[in-house]
């Protein structure tokens, strides 16, 4: 490498610079400027070395969102969960062991009203209009002489079945739709129910849609509650929420006279059913006492 090559190649470094000729220089000889200026060159080049060449694997992404997005899980139809107490009733109070016998289902249909009106002659019959657009299933108890203090000893949550959006996300109106997507409108209390429209459908004139994977539960096996001791008139059953955002009983039982005691178990037999077509069944079929060693594992065998 001569003296021009250094010195462009402490050019390019941009910190090497040429050295002048000193009379000390002069005195130790020709060679030794021509060492000091290399010296400089190389740790120049340490200082800007070009970086290590690039490698032939992608470098991995680390901003958020980057990964590929999950795939959500199917749809589920609804099922609730046994409720289970402890082992021994609460202090003070007795166990009512309510056991559910059957396939354990129960479903909802898009016109399961139990009184239908009567249609005006002429007036077209419209198939698979929804008028159910929810359901909840609830067990209530009524102490004997306390018939206006009902107590709610399960409450199921309230399954949808329905919701209102724009005629024109189920292709229907009298023309296409010219603005931005309205979003589904769900019925959360009777005053925000939008009424049925009159005159000729448009493209935004909210229609009911029917959610089916919701429209059948399965139940439990078991439910246990917790009761002062007493006599009892115990109640079960589904309630629809119809589209004017009212409530009625659809399927319901009930059993009077069910006696609760304090430390013992109550033993309460249900049934609910789901035969062909929409046969439902809701059954309370008697009650009867546990022997007190069932009532408490803790409790001393004779």
């Amino acid at each position: 490498m001569n003296f021009n090559a250094i010195a462009n190649l402490a050019h390019n470094g941009r910190v090497a610079r040429r050295c002048p000729r000193t009379s000390r220089a002069r005195r130790r000889g020709r060679g030794f400027p021509l060492l000091i200026c290399l010296a400089s060159v190389l740790s120049a080049g340490v200082v800007f070395a070009p970086g290590a060449p690039a490698s032939d694997t992608p470098p991995q992404s680390t901003t958020p969102g980057a990964a590929e997005a999950p795939v959500p899980p199917p749809t589920q139809p609804p099922e609730i969960q046994p409720q289970i107490l402890h082992a021994a009733p609460a202090p003070g109070k007795g166990r009512l062991d309510l056991l559910i016998d059957g396939n354990r289902r129960w479903c909802t249909y898009p016109d399961d009203r139990i009184v239908r009106p009567p249609l005006k002659p002429g007036t077209p019959v419209r198939r698979n209009e929804v008028f159910t657009f929810g359901y909840q299933f609830t067990v209530a108890a009524v102490k004997r002489g306390q018939a206006d203090t009902p107590l709610m000893l399960y409450e199921s949550p309230i399954f949808r079945t329905a919701s209102w959006i724009p005629a024109f996300k189920l292709g229907q109106g009298s023309q296409a739709h010219k603005g931005g997507h309205a979003r589904p409108f769900t019925v959360a209390d009777p005053d925000a129910v939008p009424k049925p429209a009159e005159g000729p459908m448009g493209p935004d004139t909210l229609v009911p849609f029917w959610h089916e994977p919701y429209r059948c539960v399965t139940m439990p096996d078991r439910m246990e509650f917790d009761l002062e001791p007493g006599t009892y008139d115990i109640y079960m059953a589904f309630d629809l929420l119809g589209r004017e955002g009212t409530w009625a009983h659809r399927t319901s039982a009930y059993l009077t006279d069910v006696r609760v005691e304090s430390a013992r178990r109550t033993r309460l037999d249900g049934l609910i059913n789901l035969s062909g077509g929409s046969d439902r069944q809701a059954e309370l079929r008697g009650s009867s006492m546990e022997p007190e060693a069932t009532a408490s594992p803790a409790a001393p065998g004779p």
